[in-house]
């Protein structure tokens, strides 16, 4: 089995529903993430063998480090976008994880940009970060 086909299965059908659920009630469904949490982590150690403990912890930094930024700075990034980061780092490696969300970060800031010209947003606006976090992935593949 071609481990690169699963692990886009599990992206897409994680990452669209989040999206769709982000975008419409600026919130995150933990139980799709837990299970998509798991999934990533099983099938990496099926299709790939089972990593150590050391590799483990090291594809989970991006998303404790989202996490404790989540936490130290209210408001400005979701816990949920820190979930979604653990998530990722059980399906991609951490070099695509960190060009994924900075990828994301790239294209939600010129996102704010035109709509803070255009007067849809003001610079308080809050906007979800899943969908520019599914887009980075997405560049991150085609890269």
């Amino acid at each position: 089995m071609n481990y690169e086909i699963w692990q886009w299965a599990i992206l897409v059908i994680i990452l669209t529903p989040s999206t769709i659920l982000d975008i419409k009630k600026h919130e995150i469904n933990i139980w799709l993430v837990s299970v998509g949490l798991l999934a990533g982590i099983i099938l990496r150690a099926l299709l790939c063998g089972m990593p150590s403990i050391g590799q483990c912890i090291f594809q989970f930094i991006p998303g404790v480090v989202m996490l404790v930024v989540a936490c130290l700075a209210k408001g400005c990034i979701g816990t949920g976008d820190g979930l979604m980061c653990l998530f990722l780092g059980s399906v991609l490696s951490v070099m695509e994880v960190i060009l994924s969300v900075f990828s994301g970060f790239l294209v939600a800031s010129l996102y704010g940009l035109v709509m803070i010209m255009f007067k849809k947003l003001n610079r308080k606006s809050q906007i979800p970060f899943v969908p520019f976090m599914y887009i980075g992935v997405i560049i991150c593949g085609i890269v």
